[in-house]
């Protein structure tokens, strides 16, 4: 974070401030967005991207982690949003970005509770577009696929995650961030950043049944590579 803090000032940025937060707890969320406000004079920008996975089925995944991953990957988001807003809305301006996932429209097997939080970051950008219609103030849902990130080597149960690397070529975290940036200077409201998620998503419209047949042998495939 410090190195992007640097780069950002490198290249023409007046302040870049950064912060290390537990998001696990309630609260941290809300600091943020205050804290943004009163350091930097000001909000335009509202990126929500925290998160990290579960892997495994349904039956193994206690409640108590749930309700962790609840907590990082969609609570603290919102909690950052909702202390943001205000602000947004009396200025007439600005943008609040949900990076969500491909998982965020159409759920995979043994990846439920990592989907719970993306679907519900989905939904309120949904609720949010009708909300801020007329405001001023833009709501991009970025729907990325598989990224080349630190994201499979710190999920719950790597040994089943990691294999699935070798089923798709993942994305950089450059190209997601050249996504983010340019929804906002167009904001756009949504965005899918590979074909063959758009493709999932479509056709889980018109036959969820047939759709779930196609995507559940894969997810086997990278559980059973990982034994």
């Amino acid at each position: 974070m410090e190195q992007v803090a640097h780069e950002c000032l490198r290249r023409g940025a007046r302040r870049a401030l950064w912060a290390s937060h537990d998001l696990s707890r309630p609260g941290p969320g809300t600091e943020i967005a205050h804290e943004c406000r009163q350091r930097l004079q000001g909000l335009d920008v509202v990126v929500a991207n925290a998160g990290y996975g579960i892997v495994g089925p349904v039956v193994e995944v206690p409640p108590e982690e749930v309700a962790r991953i609840w907590q990082v990957n969609f609570q603290s988001g919102y909690e950052t949003i909702h202390a943001a807003l205000p602000g947004l809305i009396r200025q007439r301006s600005g943008h609040v970005v949900l990076v969500s996932s491909v998982v965020g429209r159409k759920a995979m097997p043994y990846f439920s509770a990592y989907c719970v939080t993306k679907f519900a970051q989905a939904a309120l950008a949904e609720s949010l577009w009708g909300e801020l219609r007329g405001s001023g103030v833009g709501v991009s849902l970025i729907c990325p696929g598989l990224t080349e990130t630190e994201f499979h080597k710190v999920a719950q149960l790597t040994a089943s995650a990691t294999p699935a690397l070798t089923l798709f070529h993942p994305a950089t975290s450059k190209s997601v961030a050249r996504t983010i940036v340019e929804s906002v200077r167009r904001r756009r409201r949504e965005v899918h950043l590979t074909g063959l998620g758009r493709l999932m998503v479509g056709l889980n419209r018109l036959s969820p049944a047939l759709t779930a047949r196609l995507i559940t042998p894969l997810a086997l495939q990278a559980l059973k590579k990982s034994h």
